[in-house]
């Protein structure tokens, strides 16, 4: 009785998994005979389950909508990619139904199989996300699954971990931490963790993390960098974006300006109900300007000079790319 028990949960599985099977792929990845997928089929149906069958070439079974939800089957992967994702829309200013969600997310723990539990709990208490936006250009950024339930593990446990970490200079180091907490943002997945060769607090990108491990050596008693760790991790990754330094005037009011100027690229200080001062930066000048004109409003450049330059570099380019428009008005 346990081994079909299994075996159903497994069909089940399996045809959530995918829109439509054949008897003889299903019986392959069950190990069982098409003749045992055929009746297991029947007991799924006699379950409640809405399976139909396509007859002829190329048929087989696919779980139809019913109406009622069957047992959703999550393996580790799909159970932390669900959990961070409704944990990403219950924080969205964007979701206009979080009660919904936190209300999904809810349940979803609750009916998670007690292996997963610690697992998930430790990603609950250990990792947050922020809202800086994206970064223009930049390629999308994989990250593995197991790393992250690693390092939230670590964090839980309070034990060091191990890794190869491939620097932006592409320089291979290996690293020695104390883990304390996961950042979401900008696409990416952050660590905060003491670094022991260096003796101090440090922020390290998940994915250029390699040969993961855990140590059995507990964590110091250490101090957080901050209170706040979002806004420690906001101030670490402004530095090192913020490779070069602007001021300028907006002429709009502050609240208009507030969406386009996130914490890690720059300030906003209100100067009249119509205008206000921006100091920030990014890599270079001319990153600064295509992404200042993204705001729609008059600019003055108060300093540097170098981004006065940049924004008459990108008028050239837009007139270049204007002026067949204006010969045809001619």
């Amino acid at each position: 009785m346990w081994e079909t028990s299994r075996r159903l949960l497994r069909l089940l599985g399996l045809l959530q998994r995918q829109t439509e099977w054949s008897a003889e792929d299903l019986a392959r990845e069950c190990a069982v005979t098409t003749r045992t997928v055929r009746r297991d089929v029947v007991r799924l149906r006699d379950l409640g389950y809405p399976i139909a069958t396509a007859y002829g070439a190329g048929g087989g079974y696919r779980l139809e909508a019913g109406a009622t939800l069957p047992p959703l089957m999550f393996d580790t992967d799909e159970a932390v990619a669900t959990l961070l994702a409704l944990h990403a829309a219950a924080e969205s200013p964007l979701s206009g139904s979080a009660r919904d969600v936190l209300s999904a997310l809810d349940k979803l723990t609750r009916v998670m199989p007690a292996r997963l539990k610690p697992t998930l709990d430790a990603l609950i208490r250990h990792t947050s996300r922020i809202d800086l936006g994206q970064l223009i250009g930049a390629a999308p950024v994989e990250t593995d699954t197991a790393d992250l339930v690693l390092l939230a593990r670590a964090c839980r446990e309070r034990h060091q971990v191990t890794y190869t970490y491939l620097t932006h200079a592409g320089s291979e180091s290996s690293c020695r931490v104390e883990p304390l907490g996961l950042v979401n943002t900008l696409g990416r997945w952050y660590l905060v963790a003491y670094y022991l060769d260096g003796n101090d607090w440090r922020v390290f990108r998940v994915d250029r993390m390699s040969d993961l491990a855990t140590t059995r050596t507990p964590t110091g008693a250490r101090k957080p960098p901050a209170d706040d760790l979002d806004a420690y991790v906001t101030a670490r990754l402004g530095q090192g974006y913020q490779q070069v330094s602007t001021v300028v005037r907006i002429h709009a009011p502050l609240r208009r300006a507030e969406p386009w100027i996130k914490p890690a690229w720059g300030s906003l200080t209100a100067e009249t109900p119509d205008t206000c001062i921006m100091t920030g930066g990014a890599e270079d000048h001319d990153t600064v300007a295509r992404w200042l004109l993204l705001v729609d409003a008059d600019i003055d450049v108060i300093q540097p000079p170098e981004l006065a330059q940049a924004f008459g570099r990108l008028a050239r380019r837009c007139a270049r790319a204007a002026a067949p428009a204006y010969e045809g008005e001619r």
